[in-house]
This record gives structure tokens, sequence and C-alpha cells, in this order.
């Protein structure tokens, strides 16, 4: 009797052994899948950094050199990219895109897409004006992270400076 009791002793788990361990992983599971939602807000506020790292950029860069940008977008591939006015002329000139390390081609982290760009007079085409006099053009850049939460980029059109807000914000 006692070989017998022994040998399947052996065999593998009792019940209580295995609810003890499902309950230990729920716990862990528990514990942790908050965190996962915070990788979609890490990627978005990374996105939100290089948008303002970007605008903050051309801000400088267009009074310095006392000629007009462009930051483009490109909404449906979540790309970015700057232009600058090249002159021709006196009276004419053309946008053509920048390339360098600062101001190069950036696109959006993660999940995080462009749910939408408000600015200017021109709100069916996605782009920021930056003109040589430091004047940016107000605009509200719609993101949405992975989770499906919609946040807003302003940028003030006197500093060129951005803020995050949290929502899908109107214009003032």
């Amino acid at each position: 009797l006692q070989l017998m009791c022994a040998r399947r002793r052996t065999g593998g788990f009792t019940l209580i052994e295995l609810a003890v361990v499902v309950a230990i992983l729920g716990v862990m599971i528990a514990l942790v899948a908050p965190k996962l939602g915070e990788l979609g807000e890490a990627n978005l506020k990374r996105s939100a950094r290089h948008l303002t790292g970007m605008i903050r950029f051309l801000h400088e860069e267009s009074q310095v050199k006392k000629t007009a940008y462009y930051l483009r977008f490109d909404i449906q591939d979540g790309r970015y990219w700057a232009e600058v006015l090249n002159r021709t002329s006196e009276s004419t000139g053309e946008f053509q895109k920048v390339m360098s390390v600062i101001a190069g081609e950036g696109s959006l982290a993660g999940q995080t897409t462009f749910r939408d760009i408000k600015a200017g007079s021109h709100p069916e085409e996605p782009y920021i004006l930056f003109t040589p006099d430091g004047w940016v053009e107000s605009t509200i850049i719609h993101l949405r992270d992975g989770s499906g939460r919609d946040f807003s980029l302003r940028v003030k059109p006197l500093t060129g400076s951005t803020e995050l807000l949290e929502g899908y914000v109107e214009e003032r």
C-alpha cells in the first residue's frame, strides 16, 4: 500500500499545487498588464518630443537664416519632414526638402498615429509655416496612441513652443 501511494505521488502535481501556481501567475499578470498600456503612451511621448524638437529647431533656424521653412506631414504614413524656401529670383522661390541630421525626415514611434493637423488658414494641407521674423503658425497636432487614446500637441505662434495635452483639444 505504501508503495502504491509513493508511486502515485511521483506521477504529477496535486490539485492544490496547480491552484497555487495559477494564483501566482494571476497575480503576476495583474501587476504587469497595466505597465503594457504605458508602452503606447511612452511611444506617444517620444513622438511628441521629436516633433517638439523639430518645431523648435525650425523656429530658430528660420530666424537665423532669414528664410521660411515648412514642417510637412504625411498623415497616413505617420511621417514628417522639413522644407526650406530656396529663392529662384527676387520674387519667386520653391520649397525643397531639407537634407540634414537634425531636420531630416522623422516618423512617429510605435503605434502612434496622426489623427489630424489643424494649422493656420490651410486646414486641408498638413504643414506648419515658420517665417524669418520668428512667427510660427498656430497649430494643433492631434495624435492617437496604440490604445486609442487621443492627445493634442499645441504649437504656440509667438514662441514656437509646444504643449502636450490629453484628449482631442479644439482650437481656442
